[in-house]
């Protein structure tokens, strides 16, 4: 039987282990490289930066924003959520509850979603923050759910994928999939393509459901566990599944970056690699940042490495975006870095705020959205220097 006290101490226990690791005081710590220098192809302008909440703290969550035509929403761990206007980060509105927000936000089709550790999924009206509807699932919800016109379908942390009905929040189906004794604090989000929800799981094992039905239509192992210890084993995939181009590309802690064929999952080519934050791509290249702070562009027809940066080694950093042909990706120190797509090189930083990052930033619009760990919301635009 389940216990969620129990399963939370075990995700605490490997996040604490990893963050350990990064540790200056540890004597097998992974030593930070210092900012690089670089000469500065774009000019980091800030449109506006607001507060929204108390942000995560030193709480181990992604509350990544979410971001549409019609706004900006961000949460905070707390029970705050806010919409704000993308052009001036102007507030829409502010939903002030008790509920522990635990996943990202998502939203769409007049709706914006979250989970919380109590299992519950919300969703509330994108145009005034009323609360639709909440349903209470098995467990916490750490990813942000997935979503459509009929269905939010969300991932709980002891490997529960469930789909609910957009409009009402009552259970369509769900699949349940074994969860190893350890695991990252952190889930997939699912990925609602066609006629099929693709999903990914902490033992390392993505599969494409019916979105009519939760029935699998494939699974596939892409890591197998390795090593003696319940930590050595961990490969987890706790970052975002990238759909498209006939291939379900993710990547995996401890484990690899790997591409599946859409329709059968059979694999097409695996890279070895450590990676739990989110990737990107453009233009048929797989943008990753791995778990030692390397930024990698990958040929996603056959994983060829076409560049690695080395210069952020240590670091700490969020996963990727993509902006104007640049990667944009976090350190710990809360410093925006960006990087050309084609070649790699540095053309741009600026700081956020000392104390990191909630997330990977959200790229919209050629605007990048990002969340820092004590509140602070704010939208970057790169301008080119002349």
């Amino acid at each position: 039987m389940y216990k969620r006290s129990k399963r939370s101490t075990l995700a605490a226990l490997a996040v604490t282990a990893l963050l350990i690791a990064g540790c200056s005081s540890n004597p097998h710590a992974i030593e930070p490289n210092p900012l690089p220098d670089f000469e500065a192809e774009f000019k980091v302008d800030r449109l506006w930066s607001r507060n929204v909440g108390d942000g995560i703290d030193d709480a181990w969550l992604r509350l990544q924003p979410a971001v549409t035509h019609r706004g900006v929403y961000a949460a905070d761990l707390n029970g705050t959520v806010e919409g704000l206007d993308t052009e001036r980060g102007r507030r829409l509105w502010r939903v002030r509850g008790d509920d522990r927000i635990s996943g990202g936000l998502q939203a769409g089709y007049g709706m914006v979603a979250y989970g919380t550790r109590e299992g519950d999924v919300v969703t509330l009206s994108e145009d005034n923050g009323e609360e639709l509807w909440r349903t209470r699932l098995s467990s916490e919800v750490l990813a942000a759910p997935a979503m459509s016109a009929a269905l939010v379908v969300a991932q709980t942390i002891d490997g529960q994928v469930v789909a609910l009905d957009a409009q009402t929040g009552s259970e369509r189906w769900r699949f349940d999939n074994p969860v190893p004794i350890l695991i990252l604090r952190g889930s997939a989000t699912p990925s609602i393509v066609g006629d099929r929800v693709y999903v990914a799981f902490a033992n390392g094992r993505v599969a494409a459901l019916d979105v009519d039905n939760g029935v699998p239509v494939w699974e596939r192992r892409v890591a197998e566990p390795t090593g003696r210890s319940e930590l050595e084993r961990l490969v987890d995939i706790s970052n975002n599944l990238i759909v498209e181009g006939g291939g379900v590309f993710t990547g995996t802690f401890q484990g690899s970056v790997a591409v599946l064929d859409q329709e059968g999952g059979r694999p097409y080519w695996t890279k070895e690699m450590s990676t739990y934050g989110q990737m990107a791509s453009a233009l048929g290249t797989l943008f990753v940042a791995d778990s030692t702070g390397h930024v990698w562009a990958i040929d996603q027809r056959n994983g060829t490495t076409l560049w690695k940066q080395d210069l952020l080694y240590g670091r700490g950093l969020t996963g990727v975006s993509v902006q104007r042909g640049q990667i944009v990706v976090g350190d710990a120190e809360g410093y925006l870095h960006w990087m050309d797509a084609a070649t790699g090189k540095i053309t741009a930083r600026t700081r956020h705020h000392r104390k990191g990052f909630a997330a990977a930033p959200v790229v919209r619009d050629d605007i990048a959205y990002v969340y820092g760990r004590e509140g602070r919301l704010a939208a970057y635009r790169l301008e080119t220097r002349n």
